[in-house]
């Protein structure tokens, strides 16, 4: 199963989504299925940060060559995060985002289904022309949003935007990032009315993780690790442990 994730604006929390939700999917239980996170923010990419892993040349290399990619030049690409994760980080170095293409994009993505459970993609916030690809071999694509004008106007751009080019549209699934809380009436029928207004639904509402995400996040580790009882993280963890048991039916099924 393929799970994209995109912010809609900068700081919505994409990137600590993404990296919280592989590691808790990838520590669900004894039967927890085997987990790929890639970061494919060619250029300001942070999975490497938020893990604390090198960012290596094998990676430049892995991208420029796709063609010839067999399993072990991926596998050898991947770091290893606690035993547990295996990542594909940004390269050491910015690289245009149309030094890959689509193709190269699909390479990738096959390599990954092929080895691994779950395959989680932390996206750039540009919509670039292999955006498509990645949204048509998504099970579900998570935009990551804020209860804000920006936020709203970019949701409204990229929904034209994939209309426009007769996509998947039923494949995003909007996520409202430091969500009002349940006692703030005035902010929950503001998010109600955001909903409304762009004609879609709130997949998931993150509670605000307060500072200890960004802890986590400098000191290169999950939220689980730094903070068990963060809000944000119970909430991750639900959607967690939901995927885990659709991956273990789907295997069910197949067997």
């Amino acid at each position: 199963a393929v799970y994209a994730v995109q912010p809609l604006a900068g700081g919505s929390g994409a990137t600590s989504f993404a990296v919280n939700l592989a590691w808790e999917i990838a520590n669900a239980g004894k039967s927890a299925p085997t987990v790929c996170l890639i970061d494919l923010d060619l250029q300001t990419g942070s999975v490497a940060t938020y893990l604390d892993l090198a960012r290596t040349e094998k990676v430049y290399e892995l991208l420029s060559n796709t063609a010839v990619m067999d399993r072990d030049f991926f596998m050898n690409t991947l770091q290893t995060f606690n035993d547990k994760l295996k990542v594909l980080t940004s390269a050491a170095d910015m690289l245009p985002l149309d030094m890959i293409t689509p193709d190269d994009i699909e390479r990738v993505i096959a390599m990954a289904r092929a080895n691994f459970d779950v395959v989680i993609i932390d996206m750039p916030g540009t919509v670039v022309q292999w955006t498509e690809t990645v949204l048509n071999e998504a099970h579900a694509y998570y935009a990551t949003m804020e209860l804000d004008m920006r936020s709203a106007q970019n949701a409204l751009r990229l929904i034209r935007a994939l209309k426009a080019e007769d996509l998947p549209l039923d494949k995003l699934r909007y996520v409202l990032n430091r969500a009002p809380k349940f006692t703030d009436l005035s902010g929950k029928a503001r998010a109600k009315r955001m909903a409304e207004s762009l004609d879609i639904e709130f997949e998931l509402m993150l509670p605000d993780g307060t500072a200890q995400v960004t802890h986590a996040n400098d000191h290169g580790l999950p939220l689980a690790e730094i903070a068990p009882k963060n809000p944000l993280l119970k909430e991750i963890r639900k959607l967690a442990q939901s995927i885990t048991a659709a991956n273990r039916d789907e295997n069910r099924a197949a067997a």
